[in-house]
């Protein structure tokens, strides 16, 4: 006989006890249209979280509550996807601003002289610190952490360079993993299982500049960025561009950083049969009197085939940027390596040596 979990029952509704560390897997097949529609809903803007898992968890659980009466005594952890502040996020502005206001004036102090000139009354006072520890609070919910607002705290461009580079440029699956940067505990989708192209970055010498262009800067407007990835942008003149996630972005990178002989092609290899894009960097190239040069790098994947494409680009951006950009276009893959020559020469002559005197 199958019967519910342990639970409580108040005005018919019932409370199901969380065991964190008791999990368990289901599998399904379903037509390949429906699973294109959950990884629509997880990518786009929406309540659910950015996960297969997360979407199919927030519709059963409103389902249950809704036609069944089934909540919960606490968050699934798949919901709680969509509150945490990802690894290769920045911060938005307005999220900076609010936050740094009310660290401010969560402290009666800041309001002293202000009290003393008879400016303001305690009471007021009062009221202004309780809006600034709710402000604070409220941020906290949404997975933000006061402690990464302090203001000598280190750019985000050496944030993520003291994660892991490999994780940014490898594909991702839909299931998630908890890993500890510099000591935070971080959400991240986990890397796909046997993704190692990251070699070819190594082997062919591109150094990952700014990781995940679009997500991490070309979807924001200027003040919503890490100043990192603007400083970075200014050597391209890419500080005030701004993109919209529709799916035409790739193409109007290629468009105003490609040369113009190129653009056909690298057009061509994204949108071909097959193929999927699944990285955008800028990056820098470990060659001789080159290396303060930046390009642009969109990742491709075959998944036919399994192999990966590496298109490194960018134009000429005018004469006041000449020390940081120069036309260029090339096509990465995969370096094969070099097998070791076998070599069977054959002695002419063979000495064997003795303790013996002759």
């Amino acid at each position: 006989m199958v019967s519910l979990p342990t639970h409580k029952e108040t005005d018919g509704i019932k409370e199901f006890i969380v065991d964190k560390d008791e999990k368990a897997t289901i599998i399904f097949k379903c037509e390949g249209v429906l699973k294109d529609i959950l990884y629509y809903l997880a990518k786009s803007s929406n309540t659910y979280g950015n996960t297969i898992t997360s979407v199919i968890t927030e519709m059963i659980t409103t389902t249950l509550k809704d036609k069944h009466s089934y909540t919960f005594d606490k968050t699934l952890d798949a919901l709680q996807s969509r509150s945490v502040i990802r690894s290769g996020e920045a911060i938005p502005y307005h999220i900076k601003s609010a936050m740094e206001n009310a660290i401010k004036f969560s402290n009666p102090a800041a309001f002293a002289d202000e009290l003393a000139a008879g400016k303001i009354t305690a009471a007021e006072v009062k009221e202004k610190v309780d809006t600034a520890n709710a402000t604070i609070m409220s941020l906290m919910e949404q997975g933000y952490n006061p402690n990464d607002f302090h203001p000598n705290k280190k750019s985000f461009g050496y944030k993520w360079s003291e994660g892991s580079w490999i994780w940014e440029v490898s594909r991702k699956s839909d299931e998630e993993e908890v890993v500890s940067i510099n000591g935070r505990e971080v959400t991240r989708l986990k890397a796909a299982e046997g993704d190692t192209h990251y070699l070819q970055y190594i082997d062919n010498g591109i150094t990952i500049i700014c990781p995940n262009i679009f997500m991490n800067a070309l979807y924001m407007s200027y003040p919503e960025r890490d100043e990192y990835f603007n400083r970075e942008l200014r050597k391209v003149d890419l500080q005030h561009q701004q993109y919209k996630n529709d799916g035409k972005e790739y193409d109007l990178l290629i468009d105003e950083c490609c040369p113009e002989e190129n653009v056909s092609e690298a057009k061509k290899i994204i949108s071909a049969s097959g193929n999927e894009v699944i990285g955008a960097h800028m990056v820098k190239l470990e060659r001789k009197g080159a290396r303060q040069y930046r390009y642009m790098c969109i990742d491709v994947w075959n998944k036919s085939s399994n192999t990966y494409q590496q298109l490194v680009f960018m134009n000429d951006r005018g004469a006041n940027k000449e020390a940081t950009t120069k036309p260029f276009y090339q096509v990465f893959t995969k370096v094969e390596q070099k097998s070791r020559k076998k070599t069977n020469k054959k002695k002419d002559v063979e000495i064997a040596f003795t303790d013996e005197h002759i």
